[in-house]
């Protein structure tokens, strides 16, 4: 996780996110989550091609990544904190607290079609994943 640059005085503070200085890419897209009922969750996908660079704007959520490094879990909670998601990253979203709003930077517009919804194709295509054992 990376924590982002912010400016604490009298009137508040100010949090900074730089787009090629914070995370590698370009922003084309920029969506939040909020809302979300209690238990569900999201995700479960990966990206062939997208950046993604995430925040907790309000609340906290529990965000999974699987890549060739493994699996490894993450609690966004503060807003001067942000996390980067490559592509083949799988990417699981749970215990949204109530008053979440997770914002997302992407780096491109949304295309169906260069996700990957299933767990076992994210296995087999993903470049990323370590060769298997034994």
């Amino acid at each position: 996780m990376d924590h982002l640059i912010t400016h604490t005085d009298a009137r508040g503070s100010l949090t900074i996110v730089e787009a090629q200085k914070d995370f590698p890419f370009s922003v084309d897209r920029v969506y939040w989550l909020h809302s979300v009922p209690e238990g569900a969750e999201r995700g479960y996908h990966a990206s062939r091609s997208c950046y993604e660079y995430l925040v907790a704007m309000s609340g906290s959520v529990e965000i999974i990544l699987e890549d060739k490094e493994g699996r490894r879990n993450y609690l966004l909670c503060k807003k001067d904190e942000g996390l980067i998601v490559p592509p083949y990253t799988w990417i699981e979203l749970k215990n949204f607290s109530a008053d979440a709003v997770l914002l997302v930077l992407a780096s491109d517009g949304y295309q169906p079609e260069s996700y990957i919804n299933d767990y076992e194709e994210f296995q087999r295509e993903s470049p990323l994943q370590p060769p298997p054992k034994g």
